[in-house]
């Protein structure tokens, strides 16, 4: 890529607001499709450290207002590009030139393309990954092979409640549960029932901690409370 020694430096150097520098990229090497690209499959972290200052394009809290405006149409052109990639509609070699020909057209302004360059490297599915084309299905065909499955369903959801304390372990007994399985559709689905039980079991946990922590704190407090000197 013809700026990427420039482009690097400037990522690893500049201090500042992620969106100023999206402007400055923009403004230095111009709305280029190759350079959206290159920043969002390679600066998956900040660099830290950064002593070069950029120039503030942003005024303070003009990217809250920008995100309030332009926020749902950037995700959703982003969501749009990624369903259509992983359904084979567009080449995923393809995504980000797409991506940024969406953006070059539902905005005029170079702030606008700026936020949009901003809000796209900050989002957690960037860079975008094809990992092949989803398997769909109707409600009754997931409930009728859920039915089908209820046997493995009981053992994922006793194996994700169960005291194993190791995630190996759990993983382990989850991965032989799921060989057992036969056709590549109920597996799908009874993984999708364990990915559901386990997000519940991780919120229960989370918010009997969040009890736990809250009872605490009142103790220490009421232990402080004891042993502060009274008044004669």
């Amino acid at each position: 890529m013809e700026h990427a020694k420039e482009l690097e430096y400037l990522w690893g150097t500049f201090s500042g607001e992620i969106w100023d520098f999206c402007y400055e990229v923009l403004d230095r090497f111009g709305e280029n499709k190759t350079v959206f690209e290159y920043a969002c499959v390679h600066f998956v972290k900040r660099s830290r450290g950064g002593n070069a200052p950029i120039k503030q394009h942003f005024s303070e809290g003009e990217c809250d207002e920008y995100k309030s405006i332009y926020g749902d149409t950037v995700d959703g052109l982003l969501n749009s590009c990624v369903k259509k990639c992983n359904l084979g509609l567009i080449p995923s070699e393809k995504f980000y030139e797409i991506l940024w020909a969406s953006f070059c057209s539902n905005f005029t302004t170079r702030k606008e393309k700026a936020f949009a360059f901003y809000y796209t490297l900050i989002d957690p599915i960037i860079p975008y990954q094809y990992l092949g084309k989803p398997l769909t299905m109707s409600n009754e065909q997931f409930k009728e092979i859920s039915k089908k499955n209820e046997f493995f369903i009981d053992n994922i959801r006793y194996i994700i409640k169960s005291g194993y304390t190791q995630r190996t372990e759990r993983a382990s007994l989850l991965l032989n549960c799921l060989d057992k399985i036969g056709d590549y559709e109920s597996k799908v689905v009874v993984l999708s029932h364990a990915i559901t039980i386990f997000n519940q079991s991780r919120s229960i946990n989370s918010s009997g901690l969040d009890i736990l922590i809250e009872a605490l704190d009142k103790k220490i407090a009421e232990m402080e409370s004891e042993d502060e000197p009274t008044e004669e």
